[in-house]
């Protein structure tokens, strides 16, 4: 299977170059040359800097409609980046990575997401995207919404980390957003690595192409690891994964259509019964009762790691909450400005102007 990770604005090309440390095909595209710059694995020329002649390389700083216009402009030199990329065998899935609430991200992958799918009608585009932290306050917010609502309409599936979920412990700022961007790297590419492998039972291209082609739902991918030593119960462990503590996004699971599920460890800890326990629990509580699964004896490995996409997802409180909030602020602000208009309105009406009250010399003579 061929993904190609397209990273859009300071977030999603920091994403896609840790894809690219581990081996995937990526490709970096920024409205400030100073974060091209920091990247440390995707080659230079797969670098590319949109919008130089209205932010003069220096990013729009979280204004989506700069970030719209700048990848607007340039939207034919990177789609020729592209398709130079793409050449002439199929790409199964481009994913876009980007930040919900900044402005290059927010304002510029909805218009790529949408020229992808013109342009490559059989292939799958998946948004990966981070959730603002509540602490960043009210425009990363705003910006997140309106991001939803558009890549709703465009792309297949949405698949949102909510960094609210990642905060917790002692981490400095860096160390935060780094573990963030590691978590996505990490459930995705543990996904893919195990899409065409042979297995006791295997996950194909088709198979996880069908399930994220979700009509611009939500998709979230859960993950549980552990020592193989460690492991008790194979079962709960799988459970792990589709839970509240193994997914980073607070979804209702029942509400599910699709289930994608991945196993991977020693073959003497991968019994059957357990495995067959976990997956009829996940099979009876999503909505689209569709599970599909791989299971993958690995005699070289000394852990078990399991991966759980789950997909057609219409019911979250961490996308609810942005939203609503967002909502909320709209109208109150609207209202405010309504109302500031109206007080200058009524506060200026009835000034006459200058002529009124200055002779302009002319009829004197």
């Amino acid at each position: 299977m061929r993904a190609l990770i397209i990273g859009v604005g300071q977030c999603g090309t920091k994403i896609a170059d840790l894809f690219s440390l581990l081996d995937f095909e990526a490709l970096a595209i920024n409205t400030s040359r100073g974060d091209l710059d920091y990247l440390k694995h995707i080659p230079q020329d797969r670098r590319i800097l949109i919008g130089e002649g209205i932010t003069g390389g220096k990013g729009v700083n979280a204004n989506p409609v700069l970030g719209r216009e700048a990848m607007r402009r340039d939207l034919p030199m990177v789609m020729r980046k592209i398709g130079s990329m793409v050449g002439y065998d199929e790409v199964d899935i481009f994913f876009l990575t980007f930040g919900f609430g900044g402005g290059t991200g927010a304002g510029g992958t909805p218009l790529l997401a949408e020229a992808l799918k013109e342009e490559y009608p059989d292939s799958l585009v998946v948004a990966i995207g981070a959730l603002p932290l509540k602490e960043e306050g009210i425009r990363p917010t705003i910006n997140a919404a309106i991001t939803i609502d558009k890549l709703s309409k465009v792309a297949d599936s949405i698949v949102a980390i909510d960094n609210n979920k990642l905060k917790e412990g002692d981490l400095d700022i860096s160390q935060a957003y780094e573990r963030i961007n590691y978590t996505i790297v990490e459930r995705i590419a543990s996904l893919l690595a195990l899409i065409d492998v042979p297995g006791e039972q295997t996950l194909d291209a088709s198979d996880l192409k069908f399930v994220l082609k979700a009509f611009g739902s939500f998709a979230t991918v859960g993950y549980a690891k552990a020592r193989a030593d460690q492991v008790k119960s194979l079962s709960r462990l799988i459970v792990r994964s589709f839970e509240s503590e193994g997914l980073y996004l607070e979804a209702n699971v029942e509400s599910a259509l699709y289930g994608l599920v991945a196993i991977h460890g020693p073959p003497e800890v991968l019994k059957a019964k357990e495995i067959f326990e976990a997956l009829d629990e996940l099979t009876e509580r999503i909505k689209g009762k569709q599970i599909f699964r791989g299971f993958y004896p690995d005699p070289r490995t000394r852990e078990v790691e399991v991966v759980t996409l789950l997909s057609g997802i219409y019911d979250s409180r961490s996308i609810e909450e942005v939203i609503l909030t967002a909502k909320n602020y709209a109208q109150s602000f609207m209202k405010a400005k309504a109302e500031a208009e109206a007080k200058k309105e009524s506060l200026l009406n009835g000034l006459p102007d200058f002529d009124d009250l200055y002779p302009t010399g002319e009829e004197d003579g």
